[in-house]
């Protein structure tokens, strides 16, 4: 019983020990997710509107973006405009936008629409799962997101 015990003991140390390394290692970040972390020195132009167009599968999760742009715009007075909408409904109204963010679900048709966004000269985003995440939920962080394409 006493081995059994202490070889419990050694088995727990060791993956106390692996859990303070995997804590300890810096994750590779985003280019998205250290623009949120450096949010505050992100220039927010006023002057010229931004009118940007998120798209996902069914315009559900690109209306969570968008109404984090507008509630960004309000709070940091960015002069940006934020619409959802459904990839493959944008083809006649993307013409009317700056910038395209693709929802992490339609990220497989980014070089099918960069074609089309080079040459209207519109700007194109697309996003992962966490770092879209975390940009719904960061109204400043989406501002400044949007702001770095915009440097």
């Amino acid at each position: 019983m006493k081995a059994y015990d202490a070889s419990l003991l050694e088995e727990e140390a060791e993956n106390a020990a692996q859990e303070a390394v995997a804590e300890s290692a810096t994750p590779v970040k985003t280019a998205a997710e250290k623009v949120v972390e450096e949010k505050t020195a992100v220039k927010v132009t006023t002057d010229k509107p931004i009118n940007v167009l998120v798209l996902c599968a069914g315009a559900g999760t690109s209306a969570m973006l968008a109404n984090a742009l507008t509630e960004g715009a309000a709070a940091t007075g960015a002069n940006i405009t934020a619409s959802a909408g459904a990839y493959g409904s944008h083809y006649e109204i993307m013409k009317d936008f700056d910038m395209i963010v693709l929802a992490p679900q339609v990220n497989s048709f980014y070089e099918d629409i960069k074609k089309d966004t080079d040459a209207l000269g519109i700007k194109l985003a697309a996003t992962k799962g966490a770092e879209y995440i975390k940009l719904t939920r960061d109204p400043e962080g989406a501002v400044a997101f949007v702001m770095s394409y915009f440097e």
